[in-house]
């Protein structure tokens, strides 16, 4: 009887028995925290690539195809430490507003990863459809990129799951009108 009220009454095992229970609940919001900054930390490598790319076309006198294969390997590196390659999707486009009402694509650049996503703009020759508020004035062009992502937690997807990202940016041409794709 007297070791097994010695046993009750011990207290020198306590904080392993208290580190061993709030253990789970340390690792998940260590592991939560990680994974919600990279999160935030793609979401905003992937705006600035959009930002990248179409300040990069506006600033462009006239601009094909070539350039613009260069443009989005180059944006991998905007992407660093993390990958761009399959992961990434870009589309470029110049969109114009003549005489009528309605602003058009009047040319499209697709280029990334290894999947294709379809244009939030519209496609080529078809009225564009632009963010809401947005306005254009009469002969204007505007280039706007867009740039989808899939976003794949470190962890699998027990905090957070499988999505694709979408940011994308609108800049006027500088120096050129560029609505026109050259080779």
């Amino acid at each position: 009887m007297r070791k097994l009220r010695q046993f009750l009454h011990c207290e020198s095992g306590i904080a392993y028995l208290e580190f061993a229970l709030s253990l789970p609940f340390l690792m998940a919001l260590l592991l939560g925290g990680i994974e919600v900054t990279r999160y935030i930390l793609i979401t905003q490598k992937v705006e600035k690539v959009s930002i990248t790319v179409s300040d990069v076309v506006a600033q462009s006198s006239a601009i094909g195809t070539t350039t613009l294969n260069q443009l989005v390997l180059a944006a991998g590196q905007v992407m660093q430490p993390y990958s761009f390659g399959n992961n990434a999707f870009v589309i470029i486009s110049s969109v114009y507003k003549n005489g009528n009402n309605t602003p058009v694509v009047n040319w499209q650049y697709t280029g990334g990863g290894t999947w294709n996503n379809v244009s939030h703009v519209g496609f080529t020759g078809n009225a564009a459809t632009l963010p809401d508020g947005f306005t254009m004035s009469d002969k204007e062009n505007i280039i706007i990129s867009e740039v989808f992502y899939n976003y794949q937690p470190m962890f699998g997807t027990t905090i957070l799951s499988n999505s694709q990202l979408y940011k994308f940016a609108i800049f006027k041409p500088r120096l050129g009108d560029l609505t026109t794709l050259g080779p």
